[in-house]
């Protein structure tokens, strides 16, 4: 094994799995890197989501009842 680690063929060998190693490292801190990045993004759009539902439920607690059934009346489908 080590006789031919040390031919042309294995030097060539250990260059190419050292060069695709380094790639592959390279890769995976620049994906690791955009991934924690996104994260806060994707919280804030979650907390944006919650306010806009918050203030929909608010909007709909306000309402008087004969309002929120003739609303809920518009999604109802009418097969006839």
């Amino acid at each position: 094994m080590l006789i031919w680690l040390s031919s042309s063929i294995g030097k060539i060998m250990v260059k190419w799995t050292a060069f695709v190693a380094t790639g592959v490292a390279i890769y995976w801190k620049i994906y690791a890197a955009g991934k924690a990045a996104e994260r806060p993004k994707q919280a804030a759009e979650k907390m944006d989501a919650v306010r806009e539902r918050q203030r929909f439920q608010d909007a709909v607690s306000k309402m008087p009842t004969d309002r929120v059934r003739d609303e809920l009346l518009g999604w109802v489908r009418d097969d006839g």
